[in-house]
């Protein structure tokens, strides 16, 4: 059996990097199941074992980018938030996050049968590991908006939780609506009435 490629730190680092945008692309344009590793290895000009030197498995290289998501998205709520202190910033981040949902289901549906075949495949401790604390962030987003609430905490994060799970209901506003018009005055009007 052929040893595996020995790599520089700087080219693992550089590797990982294409690597996880190219999943990126992929699992946005096709879903999980149908990005392979050799189209992702085709598509960075690598070997199967080069990407096997770096993940172990795909899914592996699946929870890195879906990490690395997370923390981008959140960076992009919160700079939102930090750079717009007022309500209709903190509108405008709930309204940024929401068309960033619909615009790439296949990453954002945990419900679809494609990101279910591929959290059924992760050990329990990757799960923990890639589990998003969307209270954790509600906190985070309220703290940087320097805003304050004038419902309970939990309560609040309940209403924009379900807010944004308005998405599932596309299909049926877009025959009659402009869904994002609807989301829009839902977030506007909640948002007034939620802080102070």
């Amino acid at each position: 059996m052929p040893s595996k490629p020995v790599l520089l730190d700087a080219d693992k680092k550089r590797i990982r990097e294409k690597l996880e945008a190219l999943c990126e692309a992929c699992w946005i344009a096709q879903g999980y199941k149908k990005t392979s590793i050799q189209n992702l290895c085709g598509q960075a000009a690598i070997s199967i074992g080069t990407f096997y030197t770096l993940y172990p498995t795909k899914e592996d290289l699946f929870s890195e980018t879906i990490a690395n998501i997370q923390r981008r998205l959140t960076e992009q709520v919160l700079d939102i938030n930090r750079n717009n202190q007022t309500k209709e910033g903190f509108a405008q981040s709930l309204k940024m996050l929401f068309r960033e949902y619909d615009s790439k289901p296949f990453l954002y549906n945990v419900n679809t049968a494609d990101f279910q075949s591929f959290v059924t495949k992760l050990p329990k401790e990757t799960i923990q590991k890639i589990k998003f604390d969307s209270f954790g962030f509600f906190r985070q987003a309220v703290h940087a908006a320097n805003l304050h609430l004038k419902i309970e905490e939990a309560q609040a994060y309940g209403t924009f939780s379900a807010l944004l799970s308005t998405i599932s209901a596309k299909e049926t506003l877009c025959v009659t609506c402009d869904y994002f018009a609807v989301f829009d005055f839902m977030a506007d009007s909640l948002v007034a009435n939620i802080f102070v």
